[in-house]
């Protein structure tokens, strides 16, 4: 009978348990659809960068990333950064990354502009694949995220502050609405289709007109804003990276303007910053076209050494900071597919301990027996005895209660 009525207790534990797991997936669902993370080196994501970085390692390259800008990116000779940010990049983070060009003759700065986003293309090849039924559905997603990005560049195309934001390594060139993206040249244009690759080019980036004159040269300086000498114990008030001239070389040009192009120094030719517009043939999504492979190849051939992917948003990486933070060991709890698992794991964790510990039902008042005979006393006093395993010293304890008795 008790184990009929355990048995009744455990199911409808169960049952509660599954009843509350369906409802809350239902309410919340599961989230397991396409991710449009921009720029994570780890991630499947359409936006992402982790089949590019796979390229590099089958070319012999250790790829790592980083979340901050620290000691420890001077162990690596060639950076990949695909901010998640349209605007130029700030003073302190261009100074860092100079001078980190210049404690070495041969590294490498791969920067990916942000002005162009997979999820337009990704909807408009489902759009133009679907079948009757799902046409409309595609065709209200792609129409929706059309708006959205318009109105992302009209925000981006607002000013911060009063000041106007500075350019080091090149600026925007919005002035392309007759650029022909099929006319494509330079050394990275050698071999391959022009008809066959898509480059987006609503909004590129070019090269400065005034890399080498004297009174535009900038001399960064970050100040020591956390009180402490990490600043200037690293020097990163001093400027390596433009001690000599620099030169301009077009790696990929689209109907004359440049959409790849190389910053480097004539003393010092090893230390190249290589500007592309847009990841439109980086990303993992456009990536599916052999011809876009083709070109990603070229710029493979550019890293040297080891590879490490600055991954930031549009906050920009930080500088400095200890890389050993908690923080940054637990940031993959919030990365696809982990952001997903993680709640529900927690919640499935939390409805156990409500299920499975505390007890259900009326409180019962327990009953306790008085002893019945005096057996049970005997018992009880030859088991303490037994489990003190000195059968001397239990025969003498009886001996002992039996003399006193016979008395």
């Amino acid at each position: 009978m008790n184990s009929v009525c355990s048995l009744r207790k455990q199911l409808v534990r169960i049952t509660v348990s599954v009843s509350l797991a369906v409802l809350f997936l239902l309410q919340t669902g599961c989230n397991f659809g396409t991710d449009f993370t921009y720029g994570k080196s780890a991630d499947l994501s359409v936006n992402g960068t982790s089949v590019f970085a796979n390229l590099l390692r089958e070319r012999g390259h250790s790829v790592s990333r980083k979340r901050r800008l620290t000691k420890r990116v001077d162990n690596f000779d060639t950076i990949v950064w695909a901010p998640d940010n349209r605007r130029l990049p700030p003073e302190d983070v261009t100074g860092w990354i100079e001078q980190w060009l210049g404690k070495s003759n041969s590294r490498v700065l791969i920067y990916i502009g942000r002005s162009y986003d997979a999820n337009l293309q990704y909807y408009q090849d489902k759009f133009e694949n679907a079948t009757t039924e799902n046409r409309g559905k595609w065709q209200r997603e792609l129409a929706e995220k059309v708006m959205q990005e318009r109105r992302y560049d009209y925000d981006w195309s607002l000013p911060i502050g009063t000041d106007p934001p500075v350019a080091y390594w090149f600026e925007h060139d919005d002035d392309t609405t007759k650029v022909d993206a099929s006319k494509v040249g330079g050394p990275w244009a050698n071999g391959i289709d022009s008809n066959a690759i898509d480059l987006n080019c609503g909004r590129l980036l070019r090269p400065l007109e005034d890399y080498n004159v004297e009174e535009s040269t900038p001399v960064f300086y970050m100040p020591n804003e956390e009180e402490d000498d990490y600043y200037y114990d690293y020097g990163y008030q001093d400027e390596e990276f433009r001690e000599d001239k620099i030169n301009v070389q077009n790696l990929l040009t689209v109907d004359g303007k440049p959409f790849a192009f190389e910053l480097s120094t004539t003393a010092n030719p090893g230390r190249k910053v290589i500007i592309i517009s847009n990841g439109s043939f980086l990303l993992n999504y456009p990536l599916m076209e052999q011809e876009n492979r083709k070109l990603a190849s070229k710029v493979a051939d550019e890293a040297t050494g080891d590879v490490v992917f600055i991954e930031s948003d549009y906050n920009w990486p930080r500088i400095g900071g200890n890389a050993n933070d908690p923080a940054l060991h637990w940031s993959w709890v919030g990365r696809a597919p982990m952001s997903y698992i993680v709640p529900h794991f927690l919640f499935w964790g939390v409805l156990y301990c409500f299920v499975f510990f505390p007890n259900f039902g009326r409180p019962k008042r327990i009953q306790f027996h008085p002893p019945k005979a005096f057996r049970s006393h005997v018992q009880a006093v030859a088991a303490i005895l037994r489990r003190s395993k000195e059968k001397s010293w239990a025969r003498q304890m009886v001996d002992i209660w039996l003399k006193r008795n016979n008395k």
